[in-house]
């Protein structure tokens, strides 16, 4: 039996969402499909330390990686203060609720995942730095049997600490890295990328004693048969804009595409089209979501939209001109992928695995180098010849990996692990 942990999309599924959220969304969607009742699905307890059934995935709503409400903006000292105070008081109620739960536990001797058997799978394809107790489930896999298979989707806090917003987040990396060089017994990577990131961080526990696989994920974007245009800005219209889709926050360089378009709209730049910058804010974002919303130069020229339904999603991507992806590292570069399955050239970093995801079919930039990013876009601007030749490419070339195929690989990796002989409990 395989047990798919589901405890990202509880907890977010119903508020702000993500590309992990997608991640294990689609991989449950195919799943499910694909091991019929040799699957079932879980959800991690942190007050109770415990993991527990769960009927499946929530009925589907606004699902999008960048779906949830629109963020409005949290400015202020006092607003800040508040914010702290309220943290610490719940992290002070859950230290507290959890004792009261473990005492309650221990003197039921309760167990930590009371419906799992020994030789299950307990599969972790989430927030699994954030969301996880990584002794807990060394524990499982002692006590009670349990072979542990997680999906890293990158290690960056490891290699940009600065761009995160607390040690405590990166030391949850950290923790991750070592559960996965010393007591996973499956990694599977998204990238080439990410799965030498994993090598060289697993080098200093002694090297990985599971196995490290590597999965590309899905890239089929749910095309809805009848996209709609958001509602504002009133003025937007297919072939008027470009694109750039992913969390507003300082790894993603959207700085970079703030000061191109600046530049150009001081330079009054002919047929300069509108940049549309879809996704939440994210932690580093205040000041540049400010300057942005300040700055009388690029009034009317840069559009952010913090919530957007599939639907419209789907629009954006069908409607734009091209798209862009100046982040500084990533894992894989999702919105890469769902630019070229909507048939859309895509202008991206050169680092990291965004390389494997455009395939040969975007174009890649030092994500530092302005004058290589002004030049890039200058170009594309007055020769529209030049993207539609771009567009033809990927028409004839690309091959997405879909979710379904994704999820066939996945599923034959999870049927190699149940037939090895489980741990001894």
């Amino acid at each position: 039996m395989v047990w798919l942990d589901l405890t990202t999309t509880l907890r977010l599924g119903a508020g702000q969402a993500n590309g992990t959220l997608r991640v294990e969304t689609r991989y449950a969607e195919a799943l499910g499909r694909l091991m019929g009742p040799g699957l079932r699905f879980c959800r991690y307890h942190k007050t109770r330390r415990r993991f527990q059934a769960v009927p499946g995935l929530p009925p589907p709503g606004r699902s999008g990686p960048f779906a949830g409400k629109s963020a409005r903006p949290k400015t202020g000292a006092l607003r800040g203060f508040a914010r702290g105070c309220e943290q610490a008081f719940r992290k002070w109620r859950r230290g507290l609720m959890a004792k009261v739960f473990r005492r309650i536990d221990a003197l039921s001797e309760a167990k930590a995942f009371p419906d799992a058997r020994p030789g299950d799978v307990l599969l972790l394809l989430g927030e699994t730095w954030g969301q996880h107790d990584f002794p807990l489930l060394r524990e499982l896999r002692r006590d009670q049997g349990l072979r542990v298979a997680v999906l890293c989707q990158d290690l960056i806090p490891l290699k940009f600490p600065q761009l995160f917003e607390s040690e405590e987040f990166v030391e949850g990396c950290r923790a991750l890295a070592r559960f996965l060089a010393e007591d996973a017994d499956l990694t599977i990577a998204i990238s080439n990328s990410t799965r030498a990131d994993i090598a060289e961080a697993a080098g200093a526990a002694g090297g990985l004693k599971g196995r490290l696989v590597t999965l590309r994920p899905g890239a089929d974007f749910d095309m809805a048969a009848n996209p709609q245009r958001p509602a504002e800005p009133a003025d937007l219209s297919p072939g008027n804009f470009v694109l750039s889709v992913s969390t507003i926050q300082a790894r993603k360089n959207f700085d970079l595409l703030y000061r191109l378009w600046r530049r150009f709209c001081e330079q009054k730049l002919p047929g300069l089209p509108k940049l549309v910058i879809v996704g939440r804010k994210g932690f580093g974002s205040g000041d540049l979501l400010w300057q942005i919303a300040h700055d009388p130069l690029v009034q009317g020229s840069i559009v952010l939209l913090q919530g957007a339904s599939d639907s419209e999603l789907s629009w954006l991507y069908r409607n734009c001109l091209w798209t862009l992806y100046p982040s500084l590292y990533e894992g894989w570069g999702l919105p890469i992928s769902e630019s070229l399955n909507h048939g859309k050239l895509c202008l991206a970093s050169d680092s990291s695995s965004l390389p494997e995801a455009g395939q040969g079919l975007a174009r890649h930039f030092d994500s530092l180098d302005f004058r290589a990013w002004e030049a890039a876009i200058r170009e594309l601007v007055s020769s529209p010849e030049i993207v539609a030749a771009a567009e033809q490419r990927i028409r004839q070339t690309y091959r997405p990996m879909t979710w379904q195929q994704s999820g066939e690989q996945l599923a034959m990796h999870l049927s190699e692990l149940l037939a090895e002989p489980p741990p001894n409990p």
